[in-house]
């Protein structure tokens, strides 16, 4: 299909969370990994891959599969100096997509982590209802309203408890002084810091028996 007038542009339809507001967008990533907005507008070519299930693999098999072949790679990060204090690992430790993931992270890289760590905490919460946990811990249970994405949304936009860990981690990755390290472990001191760093395997299985509401406490 041609359209005169427009550029031909091949991608895949994503949804992630803005690095700029936070807020849920709707785009395309092109093969080159950029992502683009949807918007009024633009002009899109729909693809349809035709299933091909072979017989003998029964078909909840090749669905399992594919959603594992789909899944984007993953990897634990955390700076050094963290992975010596428990409650620091679990506040600031983050899953980042291995794809996007430059030399060195970035602000707004570490945002996209952030909330999409705190979006899995929600959804993956079973025991205690999310707006008694948000009564709870700020007195806000209106805000667990919609779902996991939404919820964490709205924790992002009203709690500036929720927002504190990602500013004071941008203000670490832009200087790395020794003024902004004492402002992210505070009120620990460097000092009081065990010798024991965990290492990525550690730190992978900490967060992912980390639950919602031990999660606020630290905040």
């Amino acid at each position: 299909m041609k359209e005169e007038g427009y550029q031909k542009t091949l991608g895949t339809v994503v949804s992630r969370t803005c690095p700029v507001c936070g807020h849920h967008e709707i785009g395309f990533t092109t093969e080159d990994g950029q992502f683009h907005p949807l918007k009024p507008g633009t002009l899109i070519q729909v693809l349809e891959r035709p299933e091909i299930v072979p017989p003998s693999v029964p078909p909840r098999q090749v669905q399992e599969d594919l959603e594992v072949a789909d899944r984007p790679g993953y990897r634990v990060w955390l700076p050094e100096p963290l992975r010596c204090e428990r409650e620091l690992r679990l506040k600031y430790g983050v899953m980042v997509r291995e794809r996007p993931l430059t030399a060195e992270m970035s602000g707004s890289v570490y945002q996209i982590a952030y909330l999409e760590k705190l979006r899995n905490l929600i959804e993956k919460e079973e025991d205690i209802p999310i707006p008694i946990s948000l009564d709870r811990f700020f007195t806000a249970p209106h805000l667990a309203s919609g779902n996991a994405a939404e919820i964490a949304e709205a924790m992002w936009r009203e709690l500036d408890e929720v927002k504190r860990p990602v500013w004071l981690m941008k203000a670490w990755l832009e200087k790395q002084d020794e003024e902004t390290f004492a402002e992210l472990i505070a009120p620990k001191t460097r000092e009081a810091l065990s010798d024991e760093p965990a290492g990525d395997q550690e730190l992978e299985k900490e967060l992912e028996a980390l639950r919602f509401e031990e999660f606020l406490e630290l905040l």
